[in-house]
């Protein structure tokens, strides 16, 4: 196998690989999304302390 043979499959292997990486992060962040839409407003984080000790209330 030529040296340049060898860099093209280098570079496939390459693109598989992050390829592969970004498909697993869009489904990670999918699962994420899913996880997310069973929580309340009152959980988003907010410096308003008097807003965030109502949201505990509720």
């Amino acid at each position: 196998m030529s040296g340049e043979e060898e860099d093209e499959k280098d570079r496939k292997e390459q693109f598989d690989t992050a390829l592969e990486e970004v498909l697993r992060e869009v489904e990670e962040a999918e699962k994420r999304d899913e996880d997310k839409a069973g929580g309340e407003a009152g959980d988003a984080v907010t410096p308003n302390t008097e807003a965030q000790e109502q949201a505990e209330e509720d």
